[in-house]
């Protein structure tokens, strides 16, 4: 199967940090053609703006504009302790360009010309990788759930659940950004023969908002009318 045919884990966020229109333009339509989500600055850019879009997209992986320009701005994410994976785009296949890049944090590099093919590819590793490295726990926004624990947190707050609660929350998780039906959540929360009362799924809806959604927090569980709900930032 090819990197265009290849499920984009979970929707992931990708912050494209580009100079030229015309290349984040394509990068942009490649990358939504597979079902990420992109957030574009088109630079140059300053290291404050960056940082401040990945605290509020929380982006699941940067790529970055070749140049001293990409280089300074990946060295300032590292310096101020951001880990998210950083995809550097770099001017031909030379050593000098690749070490450099590595030198100051970068977790890969592009060499133009390159191909969506390549490009996909590459990304789909670096999610794997760092997935793999979370030893499975969910996040979205600042929510977070550890299966290993079975802790939640919203930023720095625990959030206690009971187990139906926590159940019904992994499960949003596992799908964030899609659709799911009372249908969907009924059976692979409560089980297909579960046959309680009708409104099961909206109380218990209710009560994680109450616990999650504090006055002040960004909304996370959307109802959308006549289909479902949705966990998103």
């Amino acid at each position: 199967m090819t990197a265009l045919q290849t499920a984009s884990l979970g929707s992931a966020n990708i912050l494209l940090v580009q100079t030229e229109a015309s290349l984040a333009e394509r990068l942009n339509t490649d990358l939504r053609a597979v079902g990420y989500r992109v957030q574009i600055l088109l630079g140059p850019v300053q290291a404050e703006t960056v940082f401040a879009a990945v605290e509020t997209d929380h982006p699941d992986l940067i790529i970055l504009d070749r140049g001293e320009g990409g280089l300074k701005l990946c060295r300032g994410l590292r310096q101020a302790g951001y880990v998210v994976p950083v995809l550097l785009l770099t001017d031909g296949d030379a050593v000098a360009d690749r070490a450099a890049g590595l030198d100051v944090g970068a977790d890969d590099y592009m060499a133009r010309p390159f191909g969506a093919e390549e490009l996909l590819s590459r990304i789909h590793y670096q999610l794997k990788r760092v997935r793999s490295k979370n030893d499975g726990i969910l996040r979205l926004a600042d929510l977070m759930l550890n299966p290993q624990t079975r802790e939640v947190r919203r930023a720095e707050r625990v959030i206690e659940l009971t187990s139906k609660e926590y159940d019904l929350l992994k499960y949003l998780l596992e799908h964030p950004r899609d659709i799911l039906s009372r249908e969907q959540i009924l059976s692979n929360v409560w089980g297909y023969s579960f046959v309680g009362e009708s409104n099961i799924v909206e109380v218990y809806i209710r009560y994680l908002r109450m616990k999650l959604e504090r006055e002040g927090d960004r909304k996370l569980i959307h109802t959308v009318r006549g289909a479902g709900y949705m966990l998103r930032d």
